[in-house]
């Protein structure tokens, strides 16, 4: 009796932790469930912002859920940051995670987050690169020439970026550090100002997103160089920094797709799976090639040591540009 009644528990328990299981939220089977919430770290109508519902869009066939955009602006990306730590690791909060989780941990004394270890990557998803552009009246054809007027003529060429620590600032620094080039910082709350005010010449140069950059069209804007890995069709006339001798002043602003730390493996596997699916559709290229993007699809090892190699990266070149530590 005793037995029969150790072996009813014994069964009682098994199927209870079987049970358990089965509920368990990292069931791939099973997920999603519901709406999936995406963090995007800037305001609505960024490029980021854009992207991100591309993306949701697609993605969101696929997983049959809504993935309902939320905008977390503020802080140098850190309010998203927070947002999406904080989450439970259930799936059912994703962040579009760029660049500049990697740099800020050098640029603001206050941001918190090592991207590598605290948070789950994903995918990463695509790419953009900056151009740099000047206002036509300026005497220079070529970068060669801007950094050469540049230091015959100091304080005289001022650039516009969109802001303080963001990825255009960075890649004219880099270009500064390289060449030695006399370039004064303006920096403004989004780089359309900056271009319309290098556009009536209120400052000599700019630098600009992919996307943004099409305001040069026209010769509005003389564009000088990109620092993609290779020109991209949008400006298939302007050389890369790379072919101009300076593969060192290269700046890819890349975007992925992040979750909370501990997001269990098979909703990682999901959504990588999923993920892939849309990203490397031809449909969802052309889409992302309008708004001046490329692919540039990495399963999340892959996408966890290129964050690695690029925080390295920045730990060497942000503290020889002499950039003040952001509050």
């Amino acid at each position: 009796m005793l037995m029969r009644k150790r072996s009813s528990f014994s069964a009682a328990l098994l199927v209870g932790f079987v049970l358990l299981l089965s509920s368990a939220p990292g069931r791939a089977q099973d997920y999603p469930t519901r709406p999936i919430r995406l963090i995007i770290t800037t305001p609505a109508g960024s490029l980021v912002d854009v992207l991100g519902r591309l993306l949701a869009q697609d993605m969101s066939e696929r997983l049959g859920q809504p993935i309902v955009i939320d905008n977390r602006p503020g802080a140098m990306t850190q309010i998203g940051a927070d947002t999406l730590n904080r989450a439970p690791p259930d799936g059912y909060t994703l962040m579009i995670g760029t660049s500049e989780a990697t740099m800020l941990p050098f640029l603001k004394k206050s941001y918190r987050y090592d991207p590598v270890k605290d948070f789950t990557p994903i995918a990463l998803v695509a790419s953009s690169w900056t151009v740099f552009a000047i206002n036509p009246k300026l005497p220079a054809n070529s970068l060669a020439e801007l950094v050469a007027y540049s230091k015959a003529n100091p304080g005289k060429v001022r650039y516009g970026s969109g802001g303080v620590g963001g990825s255009l600032h960075i890649a004219v620094e880099m270009l500064r550090l390289k060449t030695g080039a006399d370039l004064v910082h303006v920096p403004y709350r989004g780089g359309g100002q900056a271009a319309s005010d290098a556009i009536s010449g209120q400052i000599e140069m700019v630098s600009l997103g992919l996307a943004s950059a099409r305001v040069a069209e026209g010769g509005a804007l003389r564009v000088l160089a990109q620092t993609g890995p290779r020109r991209h069709p949008m400006f298939a006339d302007v050389p890369t920094t790379a072919e101009l001798g300076m593969p060192d002043v290269r700046m890819d602003t890349w975007f992925g797709l992040l979750a909370p730390p501990d997001t269990p493996e098979p909703i990682v596997a999901r959504l990588v799976h999923e993920s892939d699916a849309v990203v490397n559709q031809p449909a969802f290229r052309e889409k992302l090639f309008r708004i001046g993007c490329d692919t540039a699809w990495m399963p999340p090892a892959e996408f966890n040591a290129f964050m690695r190699d690029d925080t390295k990266r920045w730990e060497r070149l942000i503290p020889a540009m002499g950039i003040p530590s952001i509050e």
